[in-house]
């Protein structure tokens, strides 16, 4: 599942997303629109493999200085990190109100007020319940360059949340999450596009996890692999196409800057071995490696849709190789 950025949902970047990623089969969609008054959004995530699970919407006023909003996400996850004595399944519905205040088309700033439950079963007790609750703050900034130039863009989302143990919150915690999206046209025949982002608790408080793994963070590993209180990691990844105006058909579909890909991801966790009853996990710097091709063509009702497939593999272990496949935008 992908991490939830409410802010991204109401800020400068606003156009429908859409990624479906093999051998997972994890689908995920974000669908919005804007009205006279009134900017809407609808987020949809679903993995067939693990049976993760995710809904969301988010609804704001656009004609105030500071405009007032509200965010709603129901998401089930199914991990087996815990021990014996915890759930292997959890999940999480959160009601988020929000002020909103957009600079300009590039630039927000914003605060989200956070009231999230959080619950899962005991394994071994049937029936009893474990359940959490977290009432944060959050501070967050955006900025996205002109979406008029297809050559170079930059986003970039800084947030600071403060979670307090009032109103029957289980934790104290300082979170910092800090996301940079960057794509250059180096020339007609190179492109790159790059993600580095950084997650963590700042505090030794307990705080939520946050997950790396597959073809999202560190492609060449199992999804959500490694867990910790903190977590970085960047991609990056190298279109070549030794021939940019080469188009072909098949059937009735056109096919179009056929490419060779070529993906490096590296990442870690840190602060999750003195978590209590979760199983050690390994600090060392995790990369991926990945090549393949892509291809870009139009389906119904998504046009300029980009084809990948990818055979890739971890640095632990270079010949378990894994393939993925997907169509969207990457890092979208």
């Amino acid at each position: 599942m992908k991490a939830d950025r409410s802010k991204l949902k109401c800020a400068v970047l606003f156009s429908n997303q859409y990624a479906v990623n093999i051998p997972d089969l994890a689908f995920h969609a974000q669908l919005q629109k804007s009205f006279e008054t009134i900017r809407s959004s609808v987020t949809a995530d679903y993995d067939y493999r693990r049976k993760d699970m995710g809904f969301g919407m988010s609804h704001s006023l656009t004609k105030y200085v500071v405009n007032p909003g509200i965010a709603v996400d129901d998401n089930l996850y199914f991990r087996r990190v815990f021990n014996d004595s915890t759930g292997v399944w959890s999940r999480k519905q959160s009601v988020t109100p929000f002020l909103v205040h957009e600079y300009n088309d590039n630039v927000s700033i914003g605060l989200e007020f956070k009231i999230e439950n959080e619950w899962s079963p005991k394994r071994r007790m049937g029936t009893d319940i474990v359940y959490y609750q977290d009432n944060s703050v959050n501070a967050f900034y955006t900025y996205q360059s002109d979406t008029n130039n297809k050559g170079e863009s930059i986003i970039f989302a800084l947030d600071i949340e403060r979670s307090y143990k009032i109103f029957n919150g289980e934790y104290n915690y300082l979170l910092l999450d800090t996301m940079v999206q960057y794509l250059k046209e180096i020339n007609s025949y190179v492109r790159y596009k790059g993600q580095i982002s950084f997650r963590g608790n700042l505090t030794p408080q307990q705080s939520p996890l946050f997950f790396l793994g597959g073809s999202t963070s560190i492609i060449g590993y199992e999804n959500d692999e490694f867990w910790g209180r903190k977590a970085f990691f960047t991609q990056n990844l190298f279109e070549i196409m030794p021939y940019p105006e080469y188009e072909f058909t098949i059937g009735n579909t056109e096919f179009r800057k056929l490419k060779l890909v070529l993906q490096a991801d590296i990442g870690q966790v840190r602060s999750s071995a003195t978590l209590k009853d979760l199983k050690p996990q390994d600090r060392k710097v995790k990369t991926g490696l990945g090549l393949g091709f892509g291809v870009n063509t139009d389906l119904p009702f998504m046009p300029q849709t980009d084809l990948h497939f990818i055979l890739a593999s971890p640095s632990d272990d270079y010949s378990d190789l894994k393939f993925y496949a997907g169509f969207g935008g990457w890092l979208e």
